[in-house]
């Protein structure tokens, strides 16, 4: 409790007394009272305010209440219903509070009492007695304040006295339509309500003053002796044409009766189902139809063809459902010119069979097959409607997802139970009870555009429904994580290509060059490929058989070499007359032409793109080599230092060891930084994935220059 709070539950105990108090009086005041008590403030209220002031409100309480109250008790209620300005009491809301739920409960009871038919019914029949009255200029309310002044009944009066005013005025009524006004008007189970039946006619007058004088020659116009309410036939055309479900938008039963007939469909839509058909169960339709064409034909009977198709499962008792008028369709279309009981089935299976396979693939080995087709692939079951109540269902789903990611529901082993068949569906009271025990509850409506949007001819699909509902991410095993990680690490990562690799030249030599350091024979690695010798061979094939050979190239410098010796207007390798070109290392072709010629020996050069050297690069290592050569090996003795780096006697050394015997006989400072890493360049090996100098090379050039040196003796 705060210091500056002496009763913090002051103002609920404030509203309690007066509750208690509007209790007392409700009590106390019967209905006529009530009644009473309501004209004496509205007596003080000219304008209609709905207020007045605070000693009136007490007065007349005081009186009406006859000293059941103290006057503390009244000044309090009087205080609790002010208006906020302060300007008087809300007296219309005091009288709410006391005699407000009473009536509202009898008018609430009396009304939902009548059905829309009897609504009609009644509002008909206050219309023909308000025609009576105006037309014989009478007046129905002072015949119940008269009664009701001597009676005191707070605005109502007896049925008998109510039969009796009317036949007073003239109207007679039916015991049908006298016992629907009697229920509508009836208070506290033996009265009626004059007021209100009196209030609903002044409002019919005022309505019947507006469309003019009354027609007195006219017959329409005259009241009948007996008043009766015969309502008019209402025109229904839909009734018998439109399905009760899709006006409600609910359903309102399962039986398969009540399902509208299936259209007949299109041939080319029946060829779909058929290849979808055939292609989810892996027929092979040809074998069904073989067994009746002893002869191979290529046709058999109508009948013998029917049959066939029921043995596949094609017909209205199977599992793909045809009516005749289909099956007799698809008869038509296979019937033979000549003679219409003979059916070419040959055909039919050939185009059945496309779902598969093309037909007539070994004339085109390279042809792309799709299988099955797009248009077979993306074909929805039967039954499905997915353009109706679509906005309607995107809500429902929406809101269905929103609740199970919320509340964490298990709502996939809800359906699961009820699927025994596990083809994926239920039926569709399972459906509701499936998402009852999700506690999921959803309007007929929204189950209904539900059903519309996964509803087909097996049931209600759940897979479908789970999948925008509950969607699960798809978990690998630990196995195939770790398979894609192997083969990402085992995978070849080809470099960027460049010029050296897409020059045929510099990768002709290559090849030259491990055809003579291995001595290899091509062509016996690519005749394998080649059983009808016409020496062609496919680009994979041509690739494979150089990866045989152990001829180490590159991706891109294959593809150099099979785009150099494609054959012309076909997409092959001419592999003999690549093999040609290599072999011209050993022997050069029709030499019996040249006899004078004489053959020179290939020597494979070391030459690439790591050590490829521009003009400028020349001029360097050249500059380099003549600063170096008047300490050539005969000199410092450098080849001793190579070898104790070389402990496998290899002929390489790293660009360390380098620079560390050249400062050991002090010749690092003999020539610069970009001259060592020209000289390194120029006599680079690549060893593995690293860059080494071939030492030998560099000692041989040394000495070839120390010793063609010029002389200048003076």
């Amino acid at each position: 409790m705060l210091p500056c709070q002496e009763n913090p539950n002051a103002e609920n105990n404030y509203t309690f007394t007066v509750w208690k108090l509007c209790e007392h009086i409700r009590h106390v005041l019967n209905s006529y009272q009530a009644f009473q008590l309501r004209k004496s403030f509205q007596a003080f209220d000219i304008c209609n305010t709905g207020r007045i002031s605070g000693c009136r409100f007490a007065s007349i309480l005081s009186c009406a209440l006859e000293g059941c109250f103290s006057d503390n008790d009244i000044c309090r209620l009087a205080d609790y219903f002010k208006t906020d300005d302060a300007s008087g009491v809300a007296y219309e809301h005091f009288l709410d509070v006391v005699t407000g739920e009473n009536e509202m409960i009898s008018t609430a009871r009396s009304k939902q009492s009548l059905s829309s038919h009897e609504h009609r019914r009644l509002s008909l029949l206050l219309m023909g007695i308000a025609k009576s009255l105006r037309f014989r200029e009478q007046v129905l309310r002072p015949y119940f304040e008269d009664y009701d002044l001597i009676a005191r009944n707070g605005g109502s009066v007896t049925i008998g006295y109510l039969k009796r005013v009317l036949y007073y005025l003239g109207i007679t009524l039916r015991r049908t339509e006298f016992d629907l006004l009697v229920k509508r008007f009836m208070v506290d189970n033996y009265k009626l309500n004059y007021e209100a039946f009196a209030e609903e006619i002044d409002q019919l007058l005022s309505y019947l003053d507006t469309l003019g004088p009354i027609d007195r020659q006219c017959d329409t116009e005259v009241p009948p002796k007996i008043i009766t309410v015969e309502l008019p036939k209402i025109q229904r055309p839909e009734v018998g044409n439109s399905r009760l479900e899709e006006i409600l938008q609910k359903n309102t039963a399962y039986h398969p009766c009540l399902k509208p007939s299936q259209p007949e469909r299109a041939f080319e839509t029946l060829m779909l189902r058929i290849q979808r058909y055939v292609w989810e169960n892996r027929i092979r339709i040809r074998e069904f139809f073989e067994q009746y064409d002893l002869h191979s034909c290529g046709w058999i009977s109508r009948s013998q063809f029917i049959r066939s198709m029921d043995a596949v499962g094609i017909s209205g008792l199977h599992r793909l459902l045809l009516t005749d008028s289909e099956v007799r369709t698809i008869c038509d279309r296979y019937h033979d010119t000549n003679n219409v009981n003979h059916i070419r089935w040959i055909c039919f299976v050939d185009d059945v069979d496309k779902v598969f396979t093309v037909k007539n693939l070994d004339k085109g080995p390279y042809q792309e097959v799709e299988c099955p087709p797009k248009e077979v692939a993306n074909l929805q079951q039967d039954g499905r409607n997915d353009t109706e109540h679509q906005e309607l269902a995107d809500d429902v789903v929406k809101c269905i997802r929103n609740l199970v990611e919320n509340r964490r529901i298990l709502i996939r082993p809800a359906f699961s139970d009820f699927d025994t068949h596990r083809n994926g569906h239920v039926s569709r009271s399972q459906m509701g009870e499936a998402l009852s025990l999700a506690g999921i509850f959803i309007t007929e409506e929204q189950c209904y555009a539900v059903e519309q949007r996964y509803c087909d001819d097996l049931g209600f699909n759940y897979v479908k429904f789970l999948q925008d509902v509950d969607p699960m991410p798809k978990t690998t095993s630990a196995y195939e994580s770790m398979q894609a990680r192997v083969a990402d690490l085992n995978a070849q990562k080809s470099p960027p290509s460049n010029d050296f690799e897409e020059d045929i030249v510099r990768v002709l030599a290559k090849v030259k060059g491990q055809v003579v350091r291995q001595k290899l024979r091509i062509i016996d690695k690519m005749q394998g490929f080649d059983p009808l010798n016409n020496f062609r061979i496919t680009k994979d094939q041509f690739e494979r058989g150089l990866s045989t050979a152990n001829i180490n190239l590159t991706p891109v410098e294959v593809r150099t070499l099979a785009n150099m010796f494609k054959t012309p207007m076909q997409d092959t390798v001419d592999y003999k007359c690549f093999c040609d070109s290599v072999a011209e290392i050993d022997y050069q072709c029709r030499l019996e032409k040249a006899p004078l010629l004489v053959p020179l020996q290939h020597f494979p050069s070391e030459d690439g793109r790591h050590n490829h050297l521009n003009y400028e690069e020349r001029t360097i290592a050249s500059r380099a080599l003549q600063k170096l050569v008047r300490y050539a090996d005969v000199v410092s003795n450098l080849s001793s230092l190579f070898q104790d780096f070389d402990r496998n006697r290899i002929g390489l050394v790293n660009r360390n060891q380098l620079i560390r015997a050249l400062a050991t006989r002090d010749l690092h400072t003999a020539i610069s930084s970009r001259e060592f890493e020209v000289l390194c360049k120029c006599f680079g090996v690549e060893k593995g994935y690293r860059q080494e100098v071939n030492y030998r090379a560099l000692l041989m050039a040394l000495d070839y220059l120390y010793t063609n040196k010029e002389n200048h003796p003076f």
